[in-house]
């Protein structure tokens, strides 16, 4: 009796250590959660308050340049926008936003950047900013404005024990999460001017019907999955799920090198919708040829194997392309990829692909109703014919069109002008604006 009791004290005892042990070690690891979500939280932070400064200060430098007659100030100011646009870029990619809710800010900023550096080489070239140009300061100033006062809001939130880390999934009842929070930079309050073109055709998107996905549900394994094998050598963690009007998306964050990313990939299908990450480049190392050859190799690598490059623009630290489907030789612009390459590394920093996923499917293209020779005859008799092919661009309002696209030369300009094949109406004329920066349209 007395050896029973002595085992039972001696079990009780056991236990109790046990216990003891293991409530201590789920206070160790769960000390070492929290530690670890400070510290993201902090980095999460970091990246919103440094962005929310940039922005404060470019729409500050706007205003300046805005009632600035002095061309030397003029050109101090656009070298400022044009830093401050690179930065805020780099932190807007840093933060776990949901895609679709920083799409329209990081492109207002990037087209910025891209504006500001076209003014100032035409500053240093002895052009002076005409009203036209002052009016695009004037639009762009007013954006500015209002993305600051949304920016703004949402750094009082975060001054009252928000935490970003805790609000990053789907929210909860009565409850916004961190994307939900940036709704209006997102929403249509936000008037944002489409004043700079990357490429032909590049703002296109039909919204009415999503053609570009394959009929066939992932699971969140098997987008992990593919996430891994198309982005070797990063570190893949989930982030949460969007579920939009037109794409239920899969999220990850991607780190490598204390360089952070951020995929999604959709539900339907299985497809790489958009990637970003950060870019710390200083020089340009890579050429452009060979930026191009690893942007194809990447698109190639994502599925996409009838694009083809039909525009680029040399950034100095990176190389933005657009890649367009191409079928049976002509460019279907509506279909289109737009990818970024790091100068410095070669590495694929960024990836954009809604318009694809919206518009991509096999078309039956008539052979047009007029030839190249008699479209060519719309052209006026000042134009030099540099170039010219078969083309489908996106219509102004609905559907698309069948044209002959010609890049032409007059009066030291470069201009894209389309006829459409079936009817000789001229539709589009883009004029190229060069500069050591690459070549954007208007």
């Amino acid at each position: 009796m007395a050896k029973s009791k002595i085992i039972e004290t001696t079990f009780v005892c056991l236990l109790m250590a046990i216990t003891i042990v293991v409530a201590l070690y789920a206070s160790i690891l769960n000390g070492k959660v929290e530690n670890y979500k400070k510290a993201l939280n902090n980095s999460y932070e970091s990246s919103f308050y440094s962005l929310n400064d940039e922005v404060n200060s470019i729409e500050s430098t706007l205003s300046k340049l805005s009632v600035s007659n002095d061309e030397k100030m003029q050109e101090k100011y656009l070298t400022e926008i044009c830093s401050l646009c690179e930065m805020a870029q780099n932190d807007l990619s840093a933060l776990p936003l949901e895609h679709n809710m920083l799409s329209n800010t990081y492109k207002f900023v990037n087209q910025l950047g891209g504006y500001a550096f076209s003014l100032n080489e035409s500053l240093e070239k002895g052009e002076t900013i005409d009203e036209q140009n002052k009016e695009q300061i004037g639009k762009m100033h007013k954006s500015s404005q209002e993305i600051k006062n949304e920016l703004n809001n949402l750094a009082s939130i975060l001054g009252s024990n928000y935490s970003i880390v805790d609000n990053i999934s789907s929210s909860k009842i009565g409850e916004s999460g961190f994307s939900e929070n940036f709704h209006n930079m997102y929403d249509e309050t936000i008037k944002y001017p489409t004043l700079i073109y990357d490429g032909p055709f590049s703002d296109s998107l039909e919204q009415k019907e999503v053609k570009g996905l394959l009929n066939l549900d992932y699971t969140k394994a098997e987008a992990e999955q593919k996430v891994k094998k198309l982005f070797e050598g990063y570190n893949v963690s989930f982030s949460g799920e969007t579920e939009g009007k037109d794409f239920w998306t899969y999220n990850f964050n991607l780190k490598k090198e204390n360089l952070n990313g951020f995929v999604q990939i959709t539900k339907k299908g299985g497809f790489v919708l958009s990637y970003n990450r950060e870019n710390n480049a200083l020089v340009a190392r890579k050429s452009i040829l060979e930026c191009e050859k690893i942007a194809e190799e990447f698109v190639r690598k994502m599925g996409f194997s009838d694009a083809q490059i039909v525009w680029s623009q040399d950034a100095n630290s990176c190389v933005y392309l657009n890649f367009c489907y191409v079928q049976n030789g002509t460019i279907v612009y509506p279909d289109m990829i737009k990818v970024k390459i790091c100068r410095e590394s070669g590495d694929v920093i960024g990836l954009e692909a809604r318009s694809w996923a919206y518009n991509h499917t096999k078309r039956n293209i008539e052979s047009p109703k007029f030839s190249k020779e008699e479209a060519r005859q719309k052209l006026s008799d000042y134009m030099e014919e540099m170039d010219s092919k078969l083309c489908i661009i996106p219509n102004e309002h609905k559907g698309e069109s069948l044209a002959w696209e010609f890049r032409c030369y007059y009066d030291e300009n470069i201009y894209y002008i389309y006829v459409n094949a079936n009817t000789l109406e001229e539709m589009k004329v883009l004029k190229v604006v060069s500069t050591s920066d690459g070549e954007l349209l208007m």
